[in-house]
């Protein structure tokens, strides 16, 4: 194999590097949702077609994935972006062709991916995650076979272009195609290197390799010369012509800014931070600090260090390079830990000027996007200078902080420590402004202030036939030059570009990119036009789907392929009403009656339940987990329906939508089993307690034992035997081996806790914040966790990013609310359960709106309904149901069956199966498809014990956070003056196993 590939085109060379300087290494991540075949799927092929228009390259992905395992598995791969790349294109194979995505809003799609991968059925996602990553989500991939995915972005290019490393296996084959899509002469030159084509569109070099390994990126220098002549390209809709400039800035000399003699270095320590290249970025600051020292004969460098908070600071009285090595020894020497918090930068204060060194990705509170910029005077606030070294970063978030600040974003993935630090030695020449004639030229972007390189790129709309836009150029605010650009939208000899694709979708991205400097802002204009033009945002995604009958189901356009089809039987389909979130309530009011009139029973109606006579359930009937559990819980308590109702099967399917034969697996019927395997827990019967009433319901006193969880891990024996002032280093060494184990750090946090160090428990605990950006099993876990801590206002950030992320859980909501009540924000609370309450959910979440409603109704009874605005609420929900003991179990992962047991002194158990006890004891609907919540209530509960156990059933994901993380709320008195309540989060890590939580006296 040749080392360098050598492509021509009319006498300008493009060479592709395979063993020069780069640092582009953006592998795309696997993970398989089966922990037993987590290594079975690899990358077999990849197929690169790359299209540059201009500074735009357009790459198309085609990736092989090959699963060799027995089982069917779905599949998320991530890929991070690099700065100023945004996804456009996404495609699966559906039935040996492939199908192009549609955008969708992102909450939107998660919601239907999830829905249709529940009936076996084959779709597709894009979205975007945390950190400018993509990751697409693929179900089937079948037993040894493979799927083919095809990914589409775009990014801007100035001098070379580059294919960063994707993987680290060898591919079966690899191949690379580069388009140059402006009229070049015809090609002369090797044409033994590479295969070339004089195409009538621009010329053109491909390569390809069978065995191969990407050991290295590949790069594709492209020389001044293609960028000597102006380029201009216009493409008319309608009325409406777009219009993108691509040309070489003015000739300007570098200004050199005056140094500073003090200089503050901000050093992201998080655990995410071990990704970076600490040793380029101590390089840029030697670099940098040598240029001082000639001028200023001495410099003060103040490092501070931050994760989840400020850790530390160290200054470091510079007079000579020498020295300069006990600074970047200190820099490579962190131990990194914990999750990342910018709250600091809003109370950043007399700074000459900072150095701040991070991927921009905080996921540690939500409060530091209003960056000090937006809160200080300009004259007083500092440059910061953002400094990047990580494949994936948060890019937007770095520009905004530089630009607010007057200063430039770093970015050392795309050039080195040398040419870098002149962006820190001197004035940037900026894009100050542009002149047009209203009339005739707008929506034109970048807008003023913009940082440039060689090069700059505009676009805009055309309203008249020509006009005339003039670009302004300089330091600051003063003018140093000017360009001047004529448009038109009529095709001539002259004007050969008159024509030209996908230029809207150019100035799109050019005015996303705009608003993206204020996302919170600007979010609704974004992601309409996103869905406009097909771009993956922060709030949009790509989906695929099987059938035609799947986009008219989810009220979703399909891709062309399928419109005709679309239209045909749209225009046969009878109208029918959307339903409005409202139109849930009467269900829901039905059920509020059901759990009214058990409140409403007196203590001594319940002993007429009569005895449970225990029936079979036919193995060989197929039944959805819904209906199954209903015919077993029906069947052996009939008399439960007199007060708990009927419970509901999940919707039939559209007589209309046909059933693909094909499907090569069906989930396990995990809960058809439970009918049949679970262990028996008869009632007992027993008198009823008649000596209690409501003042002493009211006012005694009961004591609640929970089973603390105590970890066996050996990691907590050898914490156990280190002395306390050396536990924390211990910690670090020992995380070496456990840095992705959720159960690790929820362990370790526990027990630093204990021991009283605080600082430290939270700090080992926010790294599951870091661990798998956007994980909803692990966020829940993180902030139930939190709230066990009481770490409240914490726990609602966590939350408030859960129900963002997974909008469709209402699980979650709950969780905000409570936390939000907890961290004294009862209004917010209160709102969030009503949510809760009025939204249509999905089936398998049907009745969770009364376990909301008695949340919400005890937070108004002991806020005052005088402290709330309750204005929104349907006045008929608005009922306190106290009671002596209420206990809520909930866990983390979807689709994991746990239940809930209650036994009494009685020796009476209450659960899935007998949920209404002689004593008045009532269990909510048992939840066999993830989260929770169950609920028991007690009115009266009288004397003796109350035992509480989970019973882990099973789990029906393929890939199972182990453990389970579980968390029970334990409640007496609720809804009373004295209500008490403790929580308890415990860990479940085998199925079919009983966990005691504790003992209510």
């Amino acid at each position: 194999m040749k080392k360098t590939l050598q492509i021509i085109f009319a006498g300008i060379l493009f060479t592709s590097v395979f063993n020069g300087f780069s640092q582009e290494n953006r592998l795309i991540k696997m993970n398989i949702k089966d922990s037993k075949n987590a290594d079975s799927v690899k990358i077999s092929e990849i197929s690169a077609n790359v299209q540059i228009l201009g500074n735009i390259a357009k790459t198309t992905l085609d990736l092989i994935f090959e699963n060799s395992s027995d089982r069917i598995l779905e599949g998320e791969f991530e890929f991070p972006l690099g700065e100023n790349e945004t996804v456009s294109g996404y495609a699966l194979d559906i039935n040996g062709k492939m199908r192009k995505g549609v955008v969708v809003e992102k909450d939107k799609g998660h919601e239907v991916f999830e829905s249709i991968v529940r009936k076996n059925v084959d779709p597709g996602l894009v979205e975007m995650t945390a950190g400018n990553n993509f990751k697409t989500r693929v179900y089937p991939l079948p037993a040894h076979g493979n799927r083919h995915v095809q990914i589409t972005y775009e990014s801007c290019v100035e001098k070379t272009y580059t294919l960063p490393i994707l993987t680290n296996e060898t591919l079966k084959k690899f191949s690379f195609k580069i388009l140059i899509t402006d009229s070049l002469k015809k090609i002369d030159g090797k044409k033994d290197i590479l295969s070339l084509s004089d195409l009538n569109t621009g010329e053109s070099g491909n390569f390809s390799f069978e065995n191969y390994k990407m050991e290295k990126p590949v790069i594709i220098e492209i020389p001044e010369k293609y960028y000597e002549k102006e380029k201009i390209y216009t493409e008319t809709l309608g009325k409406d012509t777009y219009f993108y400039i691509f040309t070489k800035v003015p000739k300007h000399d570098r200004i050199e800014k005056k140094l500073p003699s003090k200089l503050s270095v901000y050093f992201d320590v998080s655990s995410s931070a071990k990704n970076r290249n600490l040793k380029k970025e101590a390089e840029l600051i030697s670099l940098y600090a040598k240029k001082i020292l000639l001028e200023k004969k001495s410099l003060e460098i103040n490092v501070v260090t931050f994760s989840n908070k400020i850790h530390g600071t160290k200054n470091f009285a510079i007079k000579s390079e020498s020295e300069l090595k006990n600074l970047t020894d200190y820099l490579q020497n962190q131990q990194f830990d914990g999750a990342t918090n910018f709250d600091f930068l809003n109370e950043i204060q007399n700074e000459d000027e900072i150095l701040l060194l991070t991927d921009g990705i905080e996921n540690w509170q939500n409060q530091a996007k209003n960056v000090g910029a937006q809160k200080k005077k300009p004259s007083t606030l500092p440059k910061i200078y953002p400094i990047n070294s990580a494949s994936s970063a948060d890019h937007a978030f770095l520009q905004k902080i530089a630009s607010d600040s007057g200063a430039v974003y770093i970015n050392l993935n795309s050039k080195s420590a040398e040419d870098s630090v002149q962006d820190l030695l001197h004035e940037n020449f900026r894009l100050i402004g542009a002149d047009y004639d209203a009339k005739k030229i707008s929506e034109v972007y970048p807008k003023n202030q913009v940082i440039l390189g060689d090069s700059i790129a505009v676009a805009g709309i055309l309203n008249k036939k020509s006009g005339e836009i003039e670009l302004k150029f300089g330091y600051g605010n003063k003018v140093q030059d000017t360009l001047k650009v004529n448009l038109s939208a009529v095709k001539t000899e002259k004007n050969q570009n008159a024509d030209a694709k996908n230029i809207q979708r150019i100035w799109a991205q050019l005015k996303i990119a705009f608003l993206n400097t204020d996302y919170a802002k600007n979010q609704n204009e974004i992601t309409a036009l996103a869905k406009k033009f097909g771009i993956v945002t922060r709030d949009t995604s790509l989906i695929v789907l099987d059938s035609v009958y799947d986009y008219i189901r989810y009220e979703i356009e399909p891709p062309e392929d399928l419109r005709e089809e679309f239209d045909k039987i749209m225009a046969g389909r009878p109208q029918t009403k959307i339903s409005a979130p409202d139109d849930n309530l009467d269900f829901v009011y039905r059920e509020f009656k059901k759990f009214k009139e058990w409140w409403e029973k007196a203590p001594e109606d319940f002993a007429k339940i009569r005895p449970i006579k225990e029936k079979s359930v036919g193995a060989a009937r197929l039944m959805t987990d819904h209906a199954m559990v209903q015919e077993s819980a029906a069947s052996a308590n009939e008399i439960t329906d007199e007060f708990f109702g009927s419970e509901t099967a999940f919707a039939a399917e559209e007589e209309a939508m046909p059933v693909q034969s094909q499907r090569l697996e069906k989930r396990a019927d995990v809960t058809a089993s439970k009918a049949l395997s679970r262990e028996a827990a008869p009632a007992m019967a027993a008198e009823p307690n008649s000596g209690s009433n409501e003042e002493s319901a009211s006012n005694d006193e009961r004591k609640i034992q929970l089973q603390a969880w105590s970890s066996n891990a050996d990691y907590i024996s050898l914490l156990k035997q280190t002395p306390e002032n050396e536990m924390y280093k211990k910690y670090l060494e020992l995380k070496k081996n456990y840095e992705t184990s959720p159960a690790f750090y929820m362990e370790v946090s526990d027990y630093f806790m204990s021991e009283e160090l605080k600082e430290e428990s939270l700090r080992i605990l926010s790294n599951l914040a870091e661990l798998n950006l956007e994980n909803s099993d692990i966020l829940r876990a993180l902030g139930n966790k939190l709230v066990e801590q009481k770490q409240y206002d914490l726990a609602v950030s966590v939350f408030e990013k859960l129900v963002k992320i997974r909008p469709e859980i209402p699980q979650f909501y709950r969780d905000l609310a409570l936390a939000a009540n907890m961290a004294g924000n009862k209004q917010l609370a209160v709102d969030t359960l009503w949510l809760v309450v009025r939204k249509n959910w999905d089936s398998r979440f049907q009745e969770i709106q009364q376990i909301a409603l008695n949340d919400m109704n005890s937070i108004i009874a002991l806020a005052g309904k005088k402290e709330l605005d309750l204005s929104k609420i349907d006045k008929r929900f608005i009922k306190n149901f106290d009671v002596d003991l209420r206990i809520v179990l909930t866990w983390n992962t979807d689709d994991c069956d746990i239940d809930m047991w209650v036994t009494d002194s009685d020796k009476e158990k209450c659960y899935y199966a007998h949920k209404l006890t002689k004593r008045g004891g009532r269990m909510s609907r048992d939840f066999t498809q993830g989260y929770g919540p169950e609920e028991f209530c007690i009115k009266k509960a009288g004397e003796g014990a109350f035992k509480i156990e989970a019973h882990y059933f099973g789990n029906h994901q393929q890939k199972m956070l182990q453990p389970v993380i579980v968390q029970a709320e334990v409640y007496t008195n609720f809804g009373r003056k004295n209500q008490k309540r403790e929580v308890l989060t415990l860990q479940l890590d085998k199925q079919k196993s009983v966990f005691l939580i504790g003992e209510i006296k």
